[in-house]
C-alpha cells in the first residue's frame, strides 16, 4: 500500500514562488539583463510558471508571458519563443534525473544564443543522472528507489505537491 504525505500545499506553494520571483528579480537587477523569457516545461511546469510570473508582474510592474514548451523524447510538439540575446528562466514543477530539463536546456542552446540560462523547479528530489543543477529551487526532497513526487494540478493551477510513499 502507497502512502501518500502532502509536501507543499497551495499556500506554501505560492510563498514559496513569490520567494523564488525575489531571487529571479535580484538577479536581473543585479546583472542588467535584457528581456526575460519565462518558459515552464509540460504541464506542471507551465501551471509553476504561470504563478512565479505572477509574482514577478508585480515586483517589476510588467507583464511577462510564460511560454509553455512540451518535452517528449527526443522531439517537441511545441515551439520556442525567441531567446536570443536574453535572459532565459526555465521553470518545472519537480526536477529528478534532469532528462526533461536538459531536453530543453538543449533545445534551446541549438537554436537559439541566450544572454543567460537559469533554471528554477519548485521541487527538487536530487538523484541526477544529467549534470545539471538547479538555480534556484523551493524546496529539497531527496526521495528513496520507489517514491515518488507528484504536483496535482486543479482546474489547470497548482493545487498541492505530494510524496508518494511504498508502505
Amino acid at each position: 500500500m502507497k502512502k501518500q504525505i502532502v509536501l507543499m500545499d497551495r499556500a506554501r506553494m505560492e510563498r514559496t514562488l513569490k520567494r523564488m520571483a525575489i531571487q529571479v528579480w535580484e538577479r536581473i537587477n543585479k546583472e542588467n539583463e535584457g528581456e526575460m523569457v519565462l518558459i515552464g516545461l509540460n504541464e506542471r511546469g507551465e501551471a509553476t510558471a504561470r504563478l512565479l510570473g505572477e509574482s514577478l508582474e508585480e515586483l517589476m510592474g510588467t507583464d511577462i508571458a510564460v511560454h509553455r514548451y512540451d518535452v517528449q523524447g527526443k522531439a517537441s510538439k511545441s515551439s520556442l519563443p525567441d531567446c536570443n540575446d536574453k535572459f532565459v528562466l526555465l521553470v518545472d514543477d519537480v526536477i529528478f534525473s534532469g532528462k526533461t530539463m536538459f531536453s530543453a536546456l538543449s533545445a534551446v542552446c541549438s537554436v537559439y544564443e541566450p544572454e543567460s540560462i537559469e533554471i528554477a523547479a519548485l521541487l527538487d528530489r536530487g538523484h541526477r543522472k544529467y549534470p545539471l543543477r538547479t538555480d534556484l529551487m523551493g524546496i529539497t526532497v531527496p526521495t528513496k528507489p520507489g517514491e515518488h513526487i507528484e504536483v496535482m494540478l486543479k482546474d489547470g493551477s497548482l493545487s498541492q505537491a505530494v510524496l508518494f510513499k511504498n508502505n
